[in-house]
């Protein structure tokens, strides 16, 4: 079973009251303020990232002079160029500003088509968590995926489908499928008319029935309590008997969450036996700025990214 498009979106907002049963403390407190507006926006977005309007004027002129940090670490990369231009347009779209948070996804985007050279247009990939469908529009976008397969927590994945549709509406191929069984992700996948399949995060052993070539997750593992990661890896590693996986993970260290429970990045479920491409702290993931002096700030702990062909 699948819901396509609109009936997607109204389903996700009929399940708002619903707590998400593997929802981690840190979820439970960002979300308890969350609500639907009558003119079909959201309130409350706490922890989902930038939800700014697009910057203009002088307010634009000095984001550009802040991001010019981060975009440095790119420079002579075409493909990057490529992305940002893209990443632009789609927030354009979206009536949203190119925040360091879309910046980020930018050059991770980047980042991974440097590493995985096959990352094209008939890649199917996997993004565990996303913030306002950032990384799944951009991977469309930018031609680096055929289709996405997108878990998030009900209500974060109801704004992340609000926004794509901001964006894919009017696009032809671009559709869009809530799938909440094994034979709606077979019939989605098979369907050339979804690009995106969603899946409610109480779902996502449905990962396994997914044929990714990628899975991606940014800061959200961080966010989880220790049995839900474990229990993501092992879904990627079902979906890895499919076809060889390559999985994106960049997380915090270490990050102890609002009931004391702590998660560290080393302690997650890796085996000796995964290829580890890259290994190392993440240059866009260090630091945030500030509109106001000290205009670069550290957050609260060094995060790493690490790439990996999942045995």
């Amino acid at each position: 079973m699948a819901f396509g498009g609109q009936a997607a979106i109204d389903f996700l907002a009929s399940q708002i009251q619903h707590d998400d049963p593997g929802a981690s403390s840190h979820w439970r407190l960002h979300h308890k303020n969350f609500a639907l507006k009558g003119n079909g926006g959201f309130s409350g977005l706490s922890g989902f990232g930038g939800a700014g309007r697009t910057y203009r004027g002088a307010r634009s002129l000095v984001h550009k002079a802040l991001q010019w940090r981060y975009r440095r670490i790119a420079r002579n990369d075409p493909e990057f160029d490529r992305i940002d231009r893209i990443a632009v347009s789609t927030m354009e779209r979206q009536d949203r500003a190119y925040s360091l948070d879309v910046l980020r996804q930018s050059l991770t985007l980047a980042f991974l088509k440097r590493h995985i050279p096959g990352l094209n247009g008939e890649s199917v990939v996997g993004v565990i968590g996303d913030g306002f469908a950032a990384m799944t529009t951009l991977l469309l976008a930018s031609g680096l995926a055929k289709k996405v397969v997108l878990v998030n927590l009900n209500k974060t994945l109801l704004v992340d489908l609000a926004y794509f549709q901001r964006w894919a509406r009017e696009r032809s191929g671009f559709g869009f499928r809530l799938v909440v069984d094994p034979a709606g992700m077979v019939e989605s996948i098979a369907a050339k008319d979804v690009s995106l399949i969603a899946i409610q995060a109480s779902n996502h052993a449905l990962l396994r029935q997914a044929p990714m070539d990628l899975a991606v997750n940014i800061a959200s593992m961080q966010e989880m309590d220790p049995p839900v990661i474990a229990a993501y890896f092992e879904d990627l590693r079902h979906a890895s008997e499919r076809r060889q996986l390559d999985f994106y993970c960049c997380n915090r260290e270490e990050k102890r969450l609002p009931d004391g429970v702590v998660t560290r990045f080393s302690e997650y479920p890796w085996q000796s036996s995964d290829q580890v491409l890259v290994d190392e702290l993440c240059a866009w993931h260090q630091q945030y700025y500030s509109m106001y002096p000290p205009f670069y700030r550290n957050y609260d702990g060094p995060a790493r990214h690490r790439l990996v062909k999942m045995a």
